[in-house]
């Protein structure tokens, strides 16, 4: 079913939709759409490619789940290697270091913005 645009002289806000992954042969990159309090993303990782953002007061919480192949996530002193189907929370102010291993692999995450990064 293909997503539509709301068409209505409605008072709500329209939904936005973000497109699905491709498949392995996308290339690598980040698509993402942004709410009002958080973003989400698919991020396609080609092998030894590395994605971060730094701690800070304004870094949010991030739910972050690895869709296909096996990425290492750092965060603060802690260290984990995700698989298929596996998942982690990393809690506000903490950064987050993603790389992948060999064969890449795709995240989707869903980071909330900190107080400071949604008021400005």
């Amino acid at each position: 079913m293909k997503p539509t645009t709301n068409t209505t002289n409605s008072a709500s806000p329209e939904c936005t939709v973000l497109a699905a992954d491709r498949g392995p042969g996308e290339a690598s990159g980040t698509r993402r759409i942004q709410g009002e309090h958080f973003d989400i993303e698919f991020v396609r990782m080609a092998a030894g490619e590395i994605v971060a953002r730094s701690a800070g007061a304004a870094v949010g919480e991030e739910v972050a789940a690895v869709l296909e192949g096996a990425l290492l996530v750092e965060s603060g002193d802690e260290r984990y290697v995700l698989s298929v189907g596996e998942g982690i929370v990393i809690p506000p102010g903490q950064g987050s270091r993603w790389s992948a291993s060999d064969a890449g692999g795709l995240l989707y995450r869903v980071i909330v913005r900190g107080v400071a990064a949604a008021a400005a």
